[in-house]
């Protein structure tokens, strides 16, 4: 006897209509998907639209197998968030309130709107993806000088600089609040701006009497500072951009910090220590990895005598960006406090050096077995380091058309590196060769191997997160699996 379908009971936030969907088991997941974008109305392939599904709790419900049936009393709600037409009357408002209060328009001010048009053009001239866009290097190409780290002088935008850019609905606040961020939705201004709110939300910004214009100045020179070292292929945002999201574990450790609810048991120092070791984990990343420092003697190898030698150097920016008195975020902290918050800093992002992976975990996992204590401050310290690992590691947790560009890029930089090692006669990674790895393959093993075991440790001591988190990685691991079953052997 084959099994009942699943009867879904849907609210469309928009509108309130009520949907009934019925959900078959033999669905697959991007059958799934589109029939909540046809309960919402909204075509699939529109650009910037993400749906939420909330159950009657208010827990965020991935849209995927194992949605759990539900009645009409209950029913789940279907947010759509980020749709540009939807969301128009809202925008249109702000818009309004804007022009009313907003001081008369400068030169400055049509200058940047210029620039932002001109940079929306480019995005628009540049719309392709894909790994068979990154081919093998010629034999007259150079190949990259990535043995010098790189310094870079600070670039503000004065404008940024003045005022607030951005208002941010209720709605997109909530949004930020989950695992699921979508960076694609945003420029990179805008992605300030999210920042910058994160700082403020987790009452940063009064609790350490951080300048707001420090603060603006020391994430601009943060951005500055990853590199444009993404392999060659078209993107349909700037190579820029693109590099500036390695940093957006940020954004991911802040969702997994409220939808786990630990924020509230962290203490102001825990959390600060954790959202400056994720914007600050992969600072002018060389885009080539310890190995391939150590095999090819690089500086970086040299300076820090192979030992974790990325993330050695990552900490080392992030602490230099904090020395300059105009990007200090951290002035106002005691000589003690702030020793602390470096110490632990420097721990967490040399926790991100996967060498260290099976050290840390079990650790994590005698702490968590022997009933994990918020008061130890080593315990503490080893839960910031793996939210700090979860964040680094995090694309899967959110909607395969939100990740999987980002796959793509990974994959590009791998192959390159490996394309590199060959040419320069040094040892190669199976897992990083265009002729050994398939992007199914490589995503199957890494999502099984690594990915689920650290969420599930985890979970041992954050609670909520089997549902909201790792269901998710789940099906990004289903996703790839039957990818990898359709790829020609």
């Amino acid at each position: 006897m084959s099994a009942a379908p699943t009867i879904l009971h849907v609210k469309i936030d928009a509108t309130n209509r009520f949907e009934i969907i019925e959900i078959a088991p033999g669905c697959t997941l991007d059958e799934i998907r589109s029939v909540f974008f046809a309960a919402a109305e909204i075509p699939e392939s529109r650009p910037g639209v993400v749906l939420k599904l909330v159950d009657s709790s208010g827990c965020v419900i991935p849209i995927g197998h194992g949605i759990d049936a539900n009645s009409k009393q209950e029913p789940y709600v279907l947010k759509v968030v980020g749709d540009r037409l939807s969301n128009f009357s809202m925008l249109q408002s702000a818009i309004d309130d804007i022009a009313q209060t907003s001081p008369p328009v400068s030169i400055t001010d049509v200058q940047d709107l210029k620039q932002g048009i001109q940079a929306l053009k480019k995005k628009l001239e540049n719309v392709d993806i894909g790994v068979a866009n990154s081919g093998k290097p010629g034999p007259n190409q150079t190949m990259p000088d990535i043995s010098k780290p790189v310094s870079k002088p600070i670039v503000l935008n004065d404008h940024y600089k003045r005022q607030p850019k951005y208002i941010l609905t209720e709605e997109t606040k909530e949004y930020l609040r989950t695992p699921s961020f979508d960076n694609w939705a945003w420029d990179e201004y805008e992605l300030f701006g999210l920042f910058e709110f994160m700082f403020e939300d987790l009452g940063l910004i009064s609790e350490f009497s951080i300048d707001v214009e420090t603060l603006r100045k020391f994430l601009i020179k943060v951005r500055d500072s990853y590199n444009n070292n993404v392999s060659p292929m078209k993107f349909n945002f700037s190579n820029k951009l693109l590099v500036f999201l390695r940093a957006l574990s940020f954004a991911k450790m802040f969702g997994i910090l409220h939808v786990s609810g630990v924020h509230q048991k962290l203490k102001p120092i825990d959390k600060l220590i954790l959202l400056l070791s994720t914007i600050g984990h992969d600072l002018d990343h060389p885009g080539f990895n310890n190995a391939y420092q150590i095999n090819a003697g690089t500086d970086l190898a040299i300076v820090y005598n192979d030992i974790s030698p990325l993330e050695n150097h990552h900490a080392a920016v992030l602490f230099t960006i904090l020395a300059s008195t105009e990007t200090n975020v951290l002035a106002s902290l005691s000589d003690a406090v702030y020793r602390d918050v470096r110490k632990n800093v420097i721990r967490c992002i040399l926790a991100t050096d996967m060498a260290k992976h099976g050290e840390i975990m079990a650790a994590f996992k005698k702490a968590a077995d022997g009933g994990f204590n918020f008061d130890d401050a080593e315990q503490k310290s080893l839960l910031l380091q793996m939210i700090v690992k979860c964040s680094d590691i995090s694309n899967e947790v959110r909607p395969t058309e939100v990740s999987e560009p980002w796959v793509e890029a990974l994959l590009n930089e791998f192959f390159t590196q490996s394309d590199t090692e060959k040419v320069q006669g040094l040892p190669t990674a199976p897992f990083m060769d265009r002729d050994k790895v398939t992007k199914a393959g490589a995503q199957v093993g890494f999502i099984g191997y690594v990915m689920i075991p650290l969420y599930e440790l985890v979970a041992k001591v954050l609670p909520n997160m089997d549902k909201t988190v790792i269901a998710p990685i789940k099906e990004s691991l289903s996703y790839y699996k039957d990818m990898l079953e359709k790829t020609p052997k």
